[in-house]
């Protein structure tokens, strides 16, 4: 598998943890091979609901996917990304990217450097002019006989749980060279919750080194590729090594979505630059990472406890690239002193407050659901620590905005994009295809 156009931004830090609490992927397991040629052993998903019964895909180009009808499908809500955005959505571009990405064995290298890309992707869409509103999904496939067949994250704009969700990836299993790619494709186009809109931009990476294998009819490869092109999907074909056989396919759905094909060394060619700004960045983003006061259920509190604590522990290229796109993507619209005020702070889930992102949210928070450091202290003192952490983190926002900023020049200066890696393949797609809806780069 081949992972050449992910971008820097693909991913960072162990948000994976964070999310642990809810089963945010909707997985297709097989703890057997199929009894039957052709056919697919597919158990309940590790739920305690009843699974749903198994029927074939939605084939209708005009309806939505239906959330409860496929097999293995068990897909979370995604939680809202928490004021992410102070321009209203509609007035911005709409971008949607799925990365369908073979996790066989053999795309090991491939997929770790795409965990520590993904968020530099991300930033770099987000610099788009105007800056688009993005959300990205994740589609992983192996092929039967695997533990799984499918994992599915499902399109959201919490770049923090996409993050955490590909962290948790990891490559196994494989061993032949046909992979499941028409299930993997097949649930990327009819399961993903794409906007129906044809103004939004609708594109796929599909990134592989194993052909479509030949399983069931309503999976079929070719199909899925039609149905793509049905619902105005652009499926762009990333082949990571030199297999002849994928590249006929990869060039056949690319070929018919209007989309590109790239082909790029198996381990995606990616690569980590040291900067002089790498540890002054890591360590006022682990400073930056501290100032949270999180209110709500005990365990809300903990889950985003634990999103904060991956923000510090990221490497300084993840954190700076995590900080560039939270800047492009919440201060969209505003003056670039403003846009570098805002707060770079994970979004918080599970129906947690960040009190020192919203103040005023103190006085109606009950006192069983306050962080440990506000118990025990009166009204006014609660109110004036939470006063003072808000001072210090936007004092840390403008001083890590600077860092990332400056740190992005010395790599345009000394140290290029390699222009045959995954993630610049990524981009280079991106920036043809938004050309399409006004976006430029």
């Amino acid at each position: 598998m081949n992972l050449k156009p992910l971008s820097r931004a693909v991913l960072t830090a162990a948000f994976a943890t964070a999310l642990s609490a809810a089963p945010a992927l909707a997985i297709t397991p097989v703890s057997a091979p199929a009894s039957a040629p052709g056919t697919v052993a597919v158990p309940a998903p590790p739920t305690t609901a009843k699974a749903p019964a198994a029927t074939k895909p939605v084939a209708t180009p005009a309806a939505p996917p239906s959330a409860a009808t496929k097999p293995g499908d068990n897909p979370m809500p995604v939680p809202p990304a928490q004021g992410q955005d102070v321009q209203a959505q509609g007035t911005r571009p709409e971008i949607e990217v799925a990365f369908v990405l073979d996790t066989t064995g053999s795309m090991g290298g491939l997929l770790e450097g795409a965990k520590q890309k993904i968020f530099s992707i991300a930033s770099r869409i987000a610099k788009g002019k105007p800056s688009p509103h993005l959300k990205i999904a994740l589609v992983a496939y192996r092929d039967v006989g695997d533990a799984y067949v499918t994992k599915r994250f499902d399109l959201s704009d919490d770049l923090d749980s996409v993050f955490a969700e590909l962290r948790k990836l990891q490559a196994d299993g494989g061993g032949d060279s046909p992979e499941h790619v028409g299930r993997g494709l097949g649930e990327a186009v009819s399961l993903l919750k794409w906007n129906q809109n044809r103004e939004v931009m609708k594109v796929i990476f599909l990134v592989g080194d194993a052909p479509p294998a030949q399983r069931e009819a309503e999976w079929d490869f070719k199909t899925w590729s039609k149905r793509a092109k049905e619902r105005h999907i652009v499926v762009n074909t990333v082949r990571c090594g030199g297999d002849s056989s994928t590249e006929v396919s990869w060039r056949y759905v690319a070929k018919l979505t209007d989309g590109t094909f790239d082909s790029i060394d198996a381990a995606g060619g990616m690569v980590a630059v040291a900067t002089p700004f790498d540890e002054e960045l890591s360590r006022v983003n682990a400073e930056l990472a501290s100032k949270t006061l999180y209110a709500g259920r005990k365990e809300a509190q903990v889950m985003n406890r634990v999103r904060a604590d991956a923000m510090k522990g990221m490497s300084a290229e993840a954190a700076a690239d995590r900080i560039s796109y939270m800047k492009s993507s919440r201060g969209a619209g505003m003056s670039a002193p403003s846009a570098a005020a805002v707060s770079s702070a994970p979004a918080t889930v599970g129906g947690a407050v960040d009190l020192v992102d919203q103040p005023t949210a103190l006085a109606s928070v009950k006192d069983d659901e306050l962080p440990d450091e506000l118990k025990g202290l009166k009204k006014e003192e609660q109110a004036a620590k939470v006063k003072q952490l808000s001072a210090e983190r936007k004092a840390l926002e403008q001083k890590v905005a600077k860092l990332a900023s400056d740190r992005d020049q010395w790599l345009n200066k000394n140290a290029p994009a390699k222009e045959d890696a995954f993630d610049a393949n990524v981009m280079k797609s991106v920036k043809t295809q938004a050309a399409k809806f006004g976006v430029a780069y």
